[in-house]
């Protein structure tokens, strides 16, 4: 027994102990109290005073002086008590260790008694110095019993040998009671281990048999039981290798027999994967399973007695048919698998974790001329370039890391000619999810770099017919170039021409113009009179007003030509003077519409509708031109409508101001609805009059598409033929303006 290790409470029954000291106290009429080494109460108190239990011990100052004090009486000497006055009430106190051996394992203290020598007013400035009430220490102190310090020495003797005498007696108790124990335990283990090894082939989870040196069964355990269908009472006690018949149909020497001795080798039907002396481990087929044949592995040993000799043997077996089973089935498996593999287009290469070579399917060894048997070992690396060297070691590093990766790579062949293949590589983990090596799938890409070649060299024989038709394009653009100077010049000595004619034919025009008009009025009012009632004057003079009129039309008409020329020019030259405002296009459209009123006037077989929304942003342009395309477009919907309705319509789309003008005229066909917008060109016939009585210039509505591009818009038409047309013109309008909107100038 240990007893560095003993405690005072492995030693003694704290309750009974506790009777002891109550009785002690009771008797000697002291306080009485157990403590560990540290001072830590083990009992309850005994009999101690109000002075010591609650005023003194009832002040934190106070109850530290009264441990320290209870640590100090505990640390007397092994042949004798502790006597010595409290270290902090003052009282008499004494103590004696008790011991086990050389260690300390408690203090029994007991005091609290007052001699004939003790100093009551000192003791009293004590209750002062621990913050206790005066008053209440010196009424405790008076109750404090009395006692002359030689008996209490006497009494403090006793306690010393009773607690002496009490603690050897109950360390022999101890040693004697721990050697029962011990005994009990060893003859327990010993019963135990005689029942173990029934219970351990009783409750095996494989079956398990044992026999005796004369070879008759001793254990069958209930696993055997189920596996043979034969009960353990029905082969106990059976020898003759009767036992085998449970297997086999017929008594047979089992695989135990040989470990025991009784025959010199299995019986042939064993597969043995290891046998020595005494021990044979095995699989077989069972035939005589109430299930039918299974297969299982086996295991028998010998077992010895304390002389060494064999006193019998012990065979355990393992039902592994799922398992065979499965093996089975993985055989073929891997055999399909490998049949798979063997003709499988791409070649297969596998390798460990050092890029030495574990398999490699026909398909490989042909791509790079060898036999695959000659390819086992072999290090990847060898069939690499230098170049490619570090390469290797970082992909070898991506499958260490669990990454897959498809790359292209160069590798040498047997004859020494390099193949180009696509790799796709992944790495291969063991059954604990370790690195094992890497897999690879290699394509041939021989025909891929064929067809590469070619396209490369198609494409180098692209690049230089590129770059010649680039630089014949080059010498081309350098002489549209020359000739946009020219006609650029030439364009521009056009403008001047038109310009100088247009101002050279205006001044005879007006002058015919005004000639015309005077002749007119005076033949009308001179010489119309004079034909009197001569029918044939009179017929005459008709005729000369209206050539008269013709001439005066057909100036205007010339003069108006004239004018749609130079605003054309203007615009395209980029001499237009553009007066740009912030305009209402509702209140300028009304414009527009007075300007044709006149014309409407003469033609009241013609309704006209506009509908305007008042809510239309405001647009950023020149009021005159907005009001020369709307009106160019309404004259152009009353022309050509013999009856019917003409309707402006403007409102508000998105960010801009949609206009429309719609009538029901004669229709445009859908071939001339882009065409109409070309200078010179009228609805029928191109570039001349559809008709006699409807005459035009042919500009207006090129006119109208330069102002409305101008001002980043779009004008379009669409139509039915004989249904009418609709003209739409859509003009962005002006954030600046939002603001600032104002009536154009009259």
């Amino acid at each position: 027994m240990d007893s560095t290790r003993l405690r005072f409470e492995d030693l003694f029954h704290i309750e009974e102990i506790q009777r002891i000291q109550d009785a002690f106290a009771a008797a000697s009429g002291v306080a009485s109290l157990i403590t560990d080494p540290q001072g830590r109460p083990l009992t309850r108190p005994s009999n101690f005073t109000t002075l010591c239990a609650k005023v003194i011990r009832g002040t934190p100052k106070g109850l530290a002086n009264c441990i320290r004090s209870d640590v100090c009486l505990g640390q007397g000497t092994p042949g004798g008590p502790m006597v010595r006055r409290c270290l902090s009430g003052g009282l008499l106190d004494g103590g004696t260790a008790i011991h086990v051996g050389e260690r300390h394992i408690a203090n029994w203290l007991v005091g609290q008694v007052l001699d004939e020598e003790a100093d009551l007013e000192a003791m009293a400035a004590y209750a002062r110095e621990i913050g206790a009430d005066e008053a209440a220490f010196r009424a405790a102190l008076a109750e404090v019993p009395r006692m002359p310090l030689a008996r209490f020495e006497k009494i403090c003797q006793a306690l010393h040998h009773f607690a002496n005498h009490l603690s050897t007696l109950a360390v022999a108790n101890f040693e004697q009671a721990w050697r029962i124990d011990e005994l009990r335990q060893a003859q327990a283990s010993i019963k135990a281990r005689d029942r173990s090894f029934s219970e351990i082939i009783e409750f095996l989870p494989d079956p398990a048999f044992a026999v005796d040196r004369d070879g008759r069964v001793t254990f069958w355990n209930k696993a055997l039981e189920r596996l043979t269908g034969i009960a353990a009472a029905d082969m106990l006690g059976k020898g003759d290798f009767a036992y085998g018949a449970a297997f086999y149909g017929q008594p047979t020497p089992l695989l135990l027999d040989y470990a025991r001795g009784a025959v010199s080798m299995p019986d042939p039907r064993y597969q043995v994967a290891d046998m020595a002396p005494g021990e044979i481990i095995a699989e077989v087929t069972l035939t005589a399973m109430p299930g039918g044949l299974r297969h299982v592995w086996a295991k028998a040993v010998a077992l010895y007695d304390e002389s060494g000799q064999v006193n019998g043997a012990i065979e355990a077996i393992r039902d592994v048919t799922d398992r065979e089973r499965r093996e089975a089935a993985l055989r073929q498996s891997e055999a399909m698998f490998r049949g798979i593999v063997e003709t499988a287009h791409e070649g297969v290469w596998v390798y460990d974790v050092n890029y030495d070579t574990t398999f490699v399917n026909k398909r490989m060894a042909d791509m790079l001329g060898y036999a695959s048997h000659e390819l086992l070992g072999r290090n990847l690396t060898e069939f690499l370039p230098p170049e490619s060297q570090q390469r290797a070691a970082r992909q070898q590093q991506r499958r260490r890391d669990g990454f897959s990766d498809v790359f292209e790579q160069c590798i040498e062949r047997r004859d020494g000619t390099m193949l180009w293949v696509l790799i796709s590589a992944s790495p291969l983990q063991d059954e604990h999810g370790n690195f094992a090596g890497s897999l690879g799938m290699f394509s041939d890409l021989s025909a891929v770099k064929a067809v590469e070649a070619e396209l490369r060299a198609h494409r180098q024989r692209l690049e230089e017919e590129v770059e010649e038709r680039t630089r014949e394009l080059r010498e081309q653009a350098m002489e549209l170039a020359e000739a946009n100077i020219r006609l650029s010049e030439l364009d521009r000595l056009k403008s001047a021409f038109l310009s100088t004619v247009s101002h050279e034919l205006r001044t005879p025009l007006t002058s015919i113009l005004g000639f015309a008009k005077l002749i007119g009025r005076e033949f009308g009012e001179h010489f119309s009179p004079l034909a009197g009632d001569n029918p044939a004057l009179a017929a005459r003079g008709k005729r000369i007003a209206h050539n008269l009129g013709v001439v005066y039309g057909e100036a205007e008409r010339l003069t108006r030509l004239i004018n749609d020329v130079l605003d054309l020019n203007r615009i395209e030259s980029g001499n237009m003077q553009w007066r740009d405002q912030c305009i209402d296009p509702v209140a300028v459209l009304h414009q527009a519409v007075q300007s044709i009123e006149g014309l409407l006037a003469q033609r009241p077989e013609i309704r006209f509708r506009f509908l305007a929304h008042t809510s239309a942003p405001p647009l950023l342009m020149d009021p005159d031109q907005l009001v020369q395309v709307i009106a160019n477009l309404l004259q152009n919907a009353v022309k050509f409508t013999e009856r019917g309705e003409v309707v402006l319509e403007v409102r508000a789309e998105a960010e801009a101001v949609l206009m429309t003008v719609r009538d029901q005229g004669v229709g445009i066909p859908a071939d001339q609805l882009e065409s109409i917008f070309d200078r010179f060109h009228q609805v029928g016939r191109g570039d001349t009059i559809v008709s006699p009585t409807i005459k035009g210039t042919g500009l207006g509505l090129a006119i109208c598409r330069q102002i409305v591009r101008h001002y980043g818009g779009r004008i379009w038409a669409e139509s039915r033929l004989g249904e009418g047309s609709a003209f739409h013109v859509r003009l962005p309008m002006a954030a600046q303006c939002l603001e600032t909107v104002c009536d154009p100038a009259l």
